[in-house]
């Protein structure tokens, strides 16, 4: 093995706003919690790197596909005043990527359950196991969290050293396929996104009875899997809103009965009245909010709930939303907050579900590049873009 490999390498200047005032984790640990407040003239490429080393506890993988999220090109964007967009835990320099799977080729002396051989995906959020947080089971609220490619090493690369706890085999997945590790690595790599769509949809919102309708808003890459799981799940009516034309196709492939446009609309109850109509008045069992667009979102959900009907918030927002909670209170229905993918068993049960073939979420790539062309890859915005150095170069 060589002593260096390639990988997206990316840099920024630790100069807090002023006025900012830094945290005592954000003082003590080179970490910052609002990564737009601190990081300026950030900058990425790929170049050499030296091969990771792995502790006793740790497994040494070599990388077959790693997804491109959108926090991996948003945290590069830059505002009027060279500050990262990224409003999220960070630490530069470092190597992106926190959705990946690979193959193990070295294994710590502590590692007894995993081989060399095995194939792998990785879950993003690292949590620590001895908080209060994690004592309480919610690992993905770990007051100590890390994440490969925020604020360690992660994926966009040759080579990434894991801890084994966070690693999860996909050879089930691999068998499925006929041996196709490609295939594998692939569905691996897309596992992180449809683990949070699984853990809010199923974990943090309870799911639906079979029979009972479903609506998404936002097919993006979450909100695609989300589409795909409550299509397995027994959603009889599935309607998704999107207004990008690629995404409205994506969420067809993933199993959406209808999509609409929701800038179609002329108001909310416009909106909520086709809902209405589309369930034969009985309303929406489950709303999977994936946009991150709530004022607009809320206003809909509220007018349309099925009795008992669950909104479970998976999209990130910022600001203050209104909510004419009455209509949630009268309809005894819940709204839970969702974040991450991590614990509760999600990963063994999204690759369980890969592995028998009840989702296929390679529906949604649209996309891959080899490692090298990633810059390329971070232009689609549309589905799930794959980056592997097994892929052939683009011809320039």
């Amino acid at each position: 093995m060589a002593d260096t490999m390639r990988a997206f390498y990316v840099e920024a200047d630790h100069e807090p706003r002023p006025g900012y005032k830094m945290s005592e984790r954000e003082l003590t640990t080179g970490r910052a919690l609002r990564g737009n407040q601190i990081w300026r003239n950030i900058r990425g490429s790929v170049v050499d790197r030296p091969i990771p080393t792995y502790s006793d506890d740790q497994v040494l993988i070599k990388v077959g596909a790693a997804g491109i999220c959108g926090t991996d090109a948003h945290l590069l964007k830059k505002d009027a005043d060279g500050y990262s967009m990224y409003d999220g835990h960070s630490k530069y320099p470092i190597i992106t990527g926190h959705e990946f799977a690979g193959e193990i080729v070295a294994v710590g002396k502590n590692v007894k359950k995993l081989k060399v051989g095995d194939l792998v995906s990785v879950e993003s959020m690292h949590w620590c196991g001895e908080c209060d947080a994690c004592r309480r089971g919610m690992f993905n609220q770990c007051k100590d969290l890390e994440e490969p490619g925020l604020t360690y090493d992660g994926g966009f690369a040759e080579y990434a050293a894991v801890k084994a706890k966070y690693c999860y085999p996909l050879n089930a997945i691999m068998d499925y396929y006929g041996g196709d590790k490609m295939t594998a690595f692939e569905l691996g790599a897309m596992i992180e996104p449809t683990g949070v769509a699984y853990n809010g949809l199923f974990v943090r919102g309870g799911g639906i009875r079979p029979g009972g309708h479903v609506a998404v808003f936002g097919a993006g890459p979450i909100g695609l899997a989300a589409i795909s799981l409550m299509k397995t799940a027994g959603a009889a009516k599935l309607i998704a809103f999107e207004s990008v034309p690629e995404r409205v196709e994506l969420a067809k492939a993933c199993g959406a009965d209808y999509v609409y446009d929701p800038t179609s609309f002329k108001s909310p109850d416009e909106q909520a009245e086709l809902l209405m109509d589309l369930t034969d008045g009985a309303g929406i069992s489950l709303f999977a909010e994936c946009a991150g667009a709530t004022k607009f979102t809320y206003p809909v959900m509220g007018k349309a709930l099925a009795i008992g009907g669950k909104t479970v918030q998976i999209g990130h927002t910022v600001g203050i939303t209104p909510v004419d909670i009455f209509n949630w209170q009268w309809n005894a229905a819940t709204i839970s907050g969702s974040n991450g993918q991590s614990g509760q068993g999600i990963y063994p049960d999204v690759i369980a579900l890969m592995a028998s073939g009840r989702i296929d979420m390679r529906k949604m790539c649209t996309g891959r590049f080899n490692l090298e062309d990633m810059e390329e890859g971070m232009k689609i915005t549309a589905g799930k873009v794959l980056v592997s150095t097994s892929y052939p170069r683009l011809n320039k």
